[in-house]
Formats: structure tokens, C-alpha cells, sequence
């Protein structure tokens, strides 16, 4: 069982009005209209929107992180998608997007909160990277990450366990 398997486990027990899919490429589309829903404004900052190249893009990781994403629904209706592996020895958030008409209902929280009960569990890092404006980045903070490095366009945010159990 890979590790987004035994948070959505978690997470169905604990949030019965939660529930998740796995991803396939005929989800490629519902995550692209996310993508412009969530992050068009900033992507068309920095890139320019171009909807072609975000299809190329949303695809290619589709086919990287299949196994680790999942379509976040509430009564059987796709509002979200979540990607979360373990890369180097640490987690990786590497995509977490809720529906606007959805959003502000804890839903992210409650997927964020999982995530970090199991880096906490296993005394290992979370990291999550979001583009500068993006406001879930007040969320992040506010559950425990830490900015550990910028660039441009990125903050890079990270919460890491000690072995005894404590947040550095």
C-alpha cells in the first residue's frame, strides 16, 4: 500500500463525506479546468496561460505521479485532486487543488493534517512548494510548514520530525 493509499484510508475513516478515486488519463480534462479554476491568474503571471501547453503539462503528471494522485469527491463529486509521494526519504504534497465552490469547507486541511500525521508518524520531512501569491500558502503556514527557500516564482515550505517526535 503506497503512502496516499494509507492517508485516503485514514482520511474515509476519520471524514465519511470525504471520499477519493484514483486518477486515470480520462481525469486529465476535470484537472485542467482545476488548474485554470485555482492557478490560471498566477500561472498567467508568470508563463501566460496557454491551455494547450498546461493539457502537455497536467498530463506529464499524470503519467509521474498516476499512483500517488487521487480525485478528491464529496457525494460522488470530483471537487479536488492530490498527489502525495515520498521522493529522496522525505514526503512530497505535490499538488493539492479544491474546487472554489469548495473551497474554505476544511477540506485541504483535512488532507494537509493526514499528510503530516504520517511524515510525524515515520519522524520524516513534508515539503510542499506553491507559487508566491498563492494564499493556501497562509494554510501551510499556519499547520506547521516553514519557508525554507525561494525562487522567482516558488516558496518551498517543509515541516521535519526529529526523531523524537518533536517539530524542528
Amino acid at each position: 500500500m503506497n503512502n496516499i493509499s494509507i492517508a485516503v484510508e485514514e482520511i474515509n475513516h476519520k471524514y465519511p463525506d470525504l471520499s477519493f478515486k484514483n486518477v486515470g488519463f480520462d481525469d486529465c480534462e476535470f484537472i485542467l479546468e482545476l488548474k485554470e479554476l485555482c492557478l490560471k491568474w498566477y500561472i498567467e503571471i508568470i508563463y501566460g496561460w496557454n491551455t494547450d501547453i498546461q493539457r502537455e503539462k497536467t498530463k506529464h503528471e499524470l503519467e509521474k505521479h498516476k499512483d500517488d494522485m487521487r480525485i478528491i469527491m464529496i457525494n460522488n463529486k470530483n471537487v479536488g485532486v492530490t498527489t502525495f509521494y515520498e521522493e529522496d526519504g522525505e514526503y512530497v504534497v505535490g499538488l493539492i487543488m479544491v474546487h472554489p465552490d469548495c473551497q474554505g469547507l476544511g477540506i485541504g486541511t483535512k488532507i494537509i493534517n493526514e499528510y503530516i500525521s504520517i511524515a510525524k508518524k515515520t519522524k520524516k520531512i513534508i515539503n510542499i512548494k506553491t507559487y508566491k501569491l498563492n494564499p493556501a500558502k497562509k494554510l501551510y503556514e499556519r499547520l506547521g510548514f516553514k519557508i525554507y527557500k525561494e525562487d522567482d516564482t516558488h516558496v518551498y515550505l517543509k515541516i521535519e520530525f526529529k526523531q523524537i517526535g518533536s517539530v524542528i
